[in-house]
This record gives C-alpha cells, structure tokens and sequence, in this order.
C-alpha cells in the first residue's frame, strides 16, 4: 500500500472551492466530503525556497538557514543562489527510510542537487527525482541508476517546461502544463509499482507558473485543475492508495500594487550601486533580454538554449522594462546601509554604520518607515515588519535583520529601475500565506482542520508509527487522523539537523528564476 502526497505549488482555495461547488472537480468535491481539509498556513515569506523544505522537514526557516531564493554572506557581501545543499536538516522521507520504508519524491522544487546522503538500509530507501531547475540531460535522480530506469519507462520525461514562458499563449502554457501534470503522475505511480513505495510524493509545479500569468484567464486555469482532477480520480481508483494528501505551499492573490522595496532604499539613499556600462551599451543598440528569448523561442530552441547560452551571458542583456535583478547590480557596500532579498527579508549592511548601536537604532527606523508607507491609493504597503527572532526557531544562520510580510495585494520583487510603485512585470498574481491542505484515505479524519505547513511532516511520520524527530517545528495533528494513528501516542526520535554541504551554485538555478520571473 502507498501513501501518495500530492504538492500543488501556489494552490489557493479562493480557486478551488468556486470550481469544486459548480461541479468542474469532481475528484476534489470527493476527497473534501470523504476526508478532512481546511487552510495550510506557510511559513514567512511564502515563497517556493524554502516553503517546500519546511514542508519536508517540518521545521521554520531558522532551523534550516535558508529563507528565499538567495543568501546574503554578511562577512563577504557576497550574494549566491540556494540549491539542496545549503538546508540544515534531513527529510521526513529519510526518517522513513531508516525506519525501512521505501519513499520516492518527485519534482519536489528543493530537491537540486539531488542529494547523495539519502538514507538507506537494508529494507528502507529513498529515490529522488529532483525537480527545477535540474535538467533531464544532466544528473537528476538519486540513485543515479534511476534515471535511465524512468527515461526508460516515461521517455518523454522532463524537468522544465520546453516554453519561453514570456513568449507563450495561454494556450500553450495550458498545454505543456497538463503534458507535465501527467508525466509526474505517471512518475508517482511508476514509482510506487516498480520500487515499492510506501510512500511518494510528487510536486505539480507549473500550477504556480500557470497562476503567475494567467490569473485573468480563470477558465484557463480550471482547465489545467480539470485536467489534475482526472488524474487524481485515477489515483484514488488504484488498489494501492492506501491515503492521498493534497497541499501548497503558500496560496495566491492577484496583484494590485507593485512596491520595488530595492528602489526605494535607493532613493532614499540607504542602498548604493554603480551603473553598467556593458548593460547601457547592449541597451543602446537594442539588445535586451526579451529580443534574446524571443528569437530562441522563434527557432524552436529553447532546451538548447538553456544548455548552451550560460546565465553569465544572460545576466548581462538588460530588460526592455529597465529595471535590473539586484542581484546582478554593482552594490556600493561601503555606503549601502540595506537590502531585499525576496519578497520579505532585508539585511542590514553593519559594516556601513560606525557602532552596532547605530545600525539598531537605523533598523528600528527602518520598520516604522516600512510599516508607515502607504500605496498611492492611501492603503498600507506591509502588514508588519518582524524581528526575526519573534518568527523563526534556532539559531538563524545567514538570517535577515528584517522579515516583512506585505499587505494583500502588494507584490514587492527586489529589482531596481523605474518607480516605486506603479511598475508591471509578467506576472499578475503572487503569494499569500494562506494555502490548502486536504486528505483522504485509510485512518484519515473527515471534518475540516487548519494546519501549519510544519505540521505535515510530523504528522505523516506519526501515521507511518514512525518517530518524530525531537527538533521538529510542527505538531502532530491528531484531528486529521482516526484509528490506530489517532490511538497512539507519539514517540520521540533523535534529531535531523545536518551541517550543510555547501557547493558552487550552478548557472542553472539563477536561469531558471529568470524564467519564473523571480528574476529580471
């Protein structure tokens, strides 16, 4: 028997329960009736990295040192992608594993470099197919044997959408969305006959991509959530699903401001950057980073051109927007007292502040200046500025000075060039906190619960009676359990937390943001 987890990345209910009560999903409507489902509170900022890892560790950023797409080295200045190899934990899977439980997990977003130190024992195993920005023609499975097995059994596999997403009809957006829904699924189940998964997960990712871009194109989108309720009602049908989990990892909202919070520590003076000559003369002559994927996407090479044209060059092609990614910015450290990254930590730069004292009294400022801003139209541009310490557990490494959650509605990318407010970008909708969760299945509850994404990881591994980890964030939440899950009482194991293996980022995790619009 397998228990499948079904990731739906940036699901929201706000879609979903319109679509379920006028009868377009009916799998869902099945599993809301039959089981128990409620809101997934994520964690602070609701973002991909590391949402997802909370999920499968079950444990708040602070424990795992990563807490958005980038990390900031405070001694060096030196700002770097995340990628597998800098979380500070193991995995609920890996706890199965050494426990002699079979696990597969597929296309989960944090999961590259697939990791060599998956747990195994003489019964127990974990397989990985890791999901973007790995790429099907490189190495992407542990072991690494599996990827010849699955190309073998699903050859049209892949990783990434084969798109220029920029320069795609919704239509084709759609399309090759559903190609990749039912190759994850087919994944999943072949996963679960061939290895003999207790357990698999799998991440429907393009959801979110969809979701970025298409938020006013509602029909377009139930197609695509037509399209995972057929193939969920043909998991729930198989003789080996013991439970299916649903969850996101944060929910979405359309946008209604656009506040570019790098902008404005440059125009008030607290963030410094020098120009790039090489961007303003590519400008000058037309060259910009748009003409690049249109012409690759015109020729029909775009794998090709992800392999080929590495994010060194790209980074240098500016936008036809003007505004650039910080992160390809040449920042003035010695005078830049702030920055974002992502879309809520800010770091203070200490080094630019004459004693820790002033730099405190700067941060302080700082959040009331935040918390007092206001769109154009008079509406507030955060809900609250944290100190760090009041949202995270453990000791933070490489933690922001600043966590700001944004109100609803406001989007706050981390590029500079142009206004403040008022700027558009590809996308139409963001995250919000708030998203879903449901269950149905062997010993599964049939009320409504709300839980914490920390939650799921202990919760799954109390199910298996397995137990938890001593260092987990999350509970284990007997209201979604009956049975002899919900009889026991919860055993203690030994802790998950690693040190990391910290390696040289490749070129691909910083291309493939561009592609999702993370980056300019």
């Amino acid at each position: 028997m397998t228990v499948y987890v079904v990731g739906l990345d940036g699901a929201d209910w706000s879609l979903l329960r319109p679509w379920i009560e006028e009868e377009y999903l009916p799998t869902f409507d099945r599993i809301l009736n039959d089981g128990v489902a409620g809101d997934l509170k994520s964690t602070l900022p609701p973002v991909t990295f590391p949402a997802w890892k909370c999920y499968s560790t079950g444990k708040t950023p602070g424990k795992l040192g990563v807490y958005e797409w980038f990390a900031y080295d405070k001694d060096t200045h030196e700002i770097s992608a995340n990628d597998a190899s800098d979380f500070r934990s193991r995995e609920y899977w890996d706890v199965l594993a050494e426990r002699g439980h079979r696990a597969g997990v597929i296309n989960m977003p944090t999961t590259h470099p697939p990791d060599d130190g998956t747990q195994n024992t003489d019964d127990g195993r974990t397989f990985i197919i890791a999901g973007s920005p790995a790429s099907e023609r490189k190495r992407f499975t542990v072991p690494d044997s599996l990827k010849e097995e699955l190309l073998e059994a699903i050859p049209d596999y892949r990783v990434k959408p084969d798109l220029v997403l920029d320069e795609s009809t919704p239509d084709e957006l759609v399309d090759e969305a559903t190609t990749l829904f039912e190759q994850r699924f087919r994944a999943a189940t072949w996963l679960a006959d061939e290895k003999d998964c207790d357990l698999v997960h799998t991440t429907l990712f393009a959801t979110d991509t969809l979701q970025h871009r298409l938020w006013d194109r509602p029909q377009k989108l139930r197609a695509a959530y037509e399209h995972i309720d057929d193939l969920l009602a043909d998991l729930l049908e198989r003789d080996d699903a013991e439970a299916v989990v649903l969850l996101s990892d944060h929910g979405f909202q359309r946008i209604d401001e656009i506040f570019l919070v790098n902008q404005w520590l440059l125009d008030r003076g607290d963030l410094v950057i020098e120009e790039s000559e090489t961007r303003d003369v590519l400008s000058s002559v037309g060259l910009t980073e748009e003409r690049l994927k249109r012409f690759v996407a015109r020729l029909g090479l775009v794998n090709l051109a992800q392999s080929m044209i590495p994010e060194s060059v790209q980074r240098f092609f500016p936008s036809e927007s003007g505004r650039v990614a910080i992160q390809d910015a040449k920042i003035d450290w010695s005078r830049t007292k702030a920055i974002s990254l992502g879309r809520g930590p800010i770091y203070i730069n200490r080094d630019a502040f004459a004693s820790d004292n002033a730099a405190d009294r700067y941060a302080t400022d700082l959040t009331d200046d935040l918390e007092n801003q206001k769109t154009p139209t008079g509406d507030p541009v955060v809900t609250a500025v944290y100190d760090p310490t009041d949202v995270y557990t453990g000791d933070r490494p490489h933690g922001p000075d600043l966590l700001v959650e944004y109100a609803p509605g406001v989007d706050a990318p981390e590029s500079i060039g142009g206004e403040v407010f008022g700027e558009t970008t590809e996308w139409l909708a963001t995250h919000r906190r708030t998203g879903v969760f449901a269950a149905w299945g062997d010993n599964i509850a049939d009320e409504a619960a709300d839980l914490e994404l920390y939650d799921l990881a202990p919760t799954l591994l109390h199910y298996f009676g397995v137990p938890v980890p001593e260092d987990v964030d999350g509970d284990v939440r007997f209201d979604v359990l009956t049975g002899d899950p919900a009889a026991r009482s919860v055993d203690q194991g030994p802790p998950t937390a690693t040190g990391t293996d910290r390696r040289e980022v490749g070129p691909e995790v910083e291309e493939t943001l561009r592609e999702l619009g993370y980056m300019e």
